[in-house]
Order: C-alpha cells, then structure tokens, then sequence
C-alpha cells in the first residue's frame, strides 16, 4: 500500500524513475499488476523512450496497443521526417467508419454517377480511398436525383486529386424554386440566413465522427431557428471530411464548396434552386483578407458559378459585400446574440475563450477570452497576418493596438468604414432575390461611400 503510494506521488511529480522503481516492486502482484504496468510504460513514454514503450507493449500482450501506436508513429516521424504517415489517431477514425453492404463497389472514374448508391437512408459515394456518405432525409431517392448533382457533388469533394471528376455536366436540371443556405451556425452563415428570403433551407453538415468541434454551440441556434424563427432546417450527418485524411491532410472540407454537398445532393429532393455561403468580404472582394481584387472577374468566381448554374443552382452569395464585422453587426442587432456563437469548441452556453475565432469574433461582442491565449498570439504574429483588415479592427475596436506594437503601422489606418457594405457586390446576387436581398442588408448596414476605401487595401504590397 505505502509503495502504491510512492509510486503515484514520485509519477503526479514527474519524477519517472523513482515511479519506475516503485512500480517494479509491486507489478508481480496480481491486483497491481495493470496499474504497476500503466506507470512503467507511460513514464518510458512521458521520456520520449520510443523504443521501450513498443517493447513492453509487445512483451505485455499489447495491452497498451494505443500508446504502442502513437510511439510507432513518433518513431517512423524521427527515422522518416519527410515521409507522408497517417497519425494513429487518423488510423482509428477509418477504421471504425461505418461500412456499406456493397463493399465490394469500385471507383469509376468514367461514369463519375456509377460512384453513388442507396442503402435505406443513407447514401453512399465510393472513392479511390474508401467510401464517404450522407444520412438523408426520408424519402430521398438516389433514382430521382439528378446525374449532374452528383458529378458536381463528386467533383467539389474530389477534384484536388482526382482530375477525372473534371466532366462535362448535361446541363438539363432546371433552376429550383427555393433557396438554400449551407448553415455553419456560426456568425457569417447566421448573418446571411437573416438577409436572405424567408423562405430559405438552412442546410446543417453534422460531422458523424467525434473530433475537437462541438456542436452544441451549433445546437442550440439550429433549435432557435426552427421553432422560434419557423425555419425549414436539414440537419445531415456525413463523413465527407474524412477524404482530405486519405492525402495526409487535416480533419475538413475538401474544398471550399464541400460544405454544401448535402445540399447538392438535396437539390431534386427540396426543389433548389440557388445554394448559399456565408462568405464575407474579406475572402470575396478581398483575398485572403488583405489585398483587394475585382471578384467577380476572377476565374474561381466564373468557373463556379457556371459550374452551379450547369447543375440547375445559382451560386448565391448574400454577404459577399459585407466584411466579418458587417456580419457581427447583423447578429448583434437581431437579438439573435443569446444563441449564437462562432466558437468550435464551446459548450453550448460561452465559446472556448482561447482560439482565435473567440478573439475576432465573440470579442468585439463583449464576450470573455484571453488575449494572452497561445493560439491567438501565434495567429498575431504570424506573417502575413490572418484575416487580416478584420484582425486589426478586432484589435482597434478592443483597444487593444499597444499590445501589438509590432502592427502598429497598420493599425494607425482608419477602419471605420469596416461595417459598412460594398455595394458592387450587388451585381453578382441572383436576379429573383437581389433587391430583397440587398434591401434587408441596408436594414442594418450602411454603404460605404464613393470612393470605397477597401478598393485602395493591399496590406503587404503584394
């Protein structure tokens, strides 16, 4: 008992020898054996001794299979720096995806629309990897779906690595009657959900898998827009962002479209016809935030936007003209602020107070974070500097310029003009919805005057 209790006090204190040592002078006793074993193989670990932890997992009947895998992979790193290799954690999560009854169903990447099939509810797409999937609604059907929804769903999801996906679309859906919006939850899809029509389906992408987004945050807007609001919302479980962990990338969207693939799949289903983002300025007629370029004339906007249009969907972006903070003020002056919050991480009642989004976007609403948090001073200091015109007038409106001397030369500009809208982007609204549209922006926003001051932004003379 005594030496039970050395050993826990010498490993809470970080003393991994002694712990060692103790724990060996009781592991040959049945009822501290799995404790004894857990102190010796985690103190090798907490050691960086690789090579000890797989042994004594191995001499141990890999009881302590998960640390022998995270140790493999810290060791193939060290031995390979260079080497694509998937991190255990990844391993797990595809191996514990749920799997189709036609698991012997193979990638064609002729007949991109042979890749998709319906088992029950839920609908499958194979790809050169595995297989992705929706859980639809009832009553959806694969059969009466249109083929060009599907080559253009393949193709949002696919096309970084699979050129094939690159096909000609038939081009005879006809334009829906409804319009959609790929709901987020967070601060600019809810800004654009209040200016868009009525009648709009706030389409929910829910992660099936369990990461670090929550989405209670999330939760609790959703359920205040369908019964306090009498909002049509559609709520579809996925793993789509599995795909990008196949080519040793991080957990998320393939591209920047793919949040929006259940909606293209739903398109026949809802009768829609134009999807939504809420993209904001500051990645529209600014890029990356920070340098501005005539949006509508770049071949990203084009190619999309035909590419929409072939498959019956007008590619609808309502907040375009308005910058995060035009989008903040929207929220905040709908009384719509006691549900929402932009934190991926929060419990369902404050955000996280630590990230960056809680900086940028709960801060200047007067909610509680800590500026000295490691994430938003790494994301501060970098170079080019995030979000960037947004950042800095996150700091201006915080008072927060003197703990930033080293971006003080941007900081002297004037930003005032920073919750204003960019009337230009008017122009490239759908025609049906335009006025309406741009009609309950300025219900909260001003425009911004002639000459229009985010014309004349390039931050870091690029």
């Amino acid at each position: 008992m005594i030496r039970r209790l050395l050993m826990r006090r010498a490993y809470n204190s970080g003393s991994w020898e002694k712990a060692r040592k103790y724990a060996f002078q009781i592991i040959d006793q049945p009822k501290e054996r799995e404790l004894a074993r857990s102190v010796i193989i985690r103190s090798y670990w907490n050691q960086e001794n690789i090579a000890e932890v797989i042994r004594l997992n191995s001499l141990w009947d890999n009881e302590f299979e998960e640390l022998s895998l995270k140790a493999k992979y810290a060791s193939q790193k060290d031995n390979y720096p260079n080497a694509e290799i998937h991190h255990p954690r990844i391993l797990k999560l595809h191996s514990t995806q749920p799997i189709p009854q036609n698991i012997r169903k193979e990638w064609n990447d002729d007949d991109i629309t042979d890749n998709f099939w319906q088992e029950g509810s839920r609908l499958w797409m194979v790809h050169p990897h595995g297989n992705t999937f929706w859980d639809m609604p009832e009553g959806f059907s694969l059969s009466s779906t249109h083929p060009d929804l599907l080559r253009l769903t393949a193709e949002i999801l696919l096309y970084p690595w699979e050129k094939s996906t690159l096909q000609p679309l038939e081009g005879s859906r006809k334009l829906g009657k409804m319009p959609a919006l790929a709901f987020s939850a967070g601060t600019d899809s809810t800004a654009a959900a209040l200016v868009m029509p009525e009648q709009t389906i706030l389409g929910y992408h829910r992660r099936n898998f369990e990461s670090i987004l929550d989405h209670r945050n999330a939760d609790k807007l959703l359920e205040h827009m369908k019964l306090d609001r009498g909002k049509k919302v559609v709520d579809i479980s996925s793993n789509h962002e599995l795909i990008r962990t196949y080519h040793y990338k991080q957990i998320g969207f393939s591209s920047d479209f793919a949040c929006a693939t259940h909606l293209i799949l739903l398109a026949d289903h809802y009768d829609i016809g134009a999807i939504a983002f809420g993209m904001p300025l500051d990645n529209t007629w600014l890029s990356k935030g920070r340098k501005f370029r005539k949006f509508d004339e770049t071949p990203y906007f084009r190619y999309w936007t035909e590419r929409f249009l072939s498959a019956g969907i007008e590619l609808f972006l309502p907040i375009a003209g308005l910058s995060e903070a035009g989008a903040m003020k929207i929220c905040q002056d709908s009384d719509i602020l006691p549900y929402l919050n932009s934190c991926l991480r929060g419990d369902g009642e404050k955000g996280c107070g630590s990230c960056w989004k809680c900086f940028h976007k709960n801060g200047p609403l007067g909610r509680l974070f800590d500026f000295q948090a490691k994430e938003i001073q790494t994301f501060l200091r970098r170079k080019p500097l995030p979000t960037a015109i947004h950042a800095l007038w996150a700091l201006q409106i915080l008072n927060l310029e003197s703990e930033v001397p080293e971006l003080q030369a941007f900081l002297d500009s004037d930003l005032t003009w920073w919750t204003s809208s960019y009337p230009p982007a008017k122009e490239i609204l759908p025609l049906r919805w335009r006025e309406e549209t741009w009609a309950n922006i300025h219900h909260y926003l001003s425009p911004m005057e002639i000459p229009y001051p985010v014309e004349s932004v390039n931050l870091y003379d690029e």
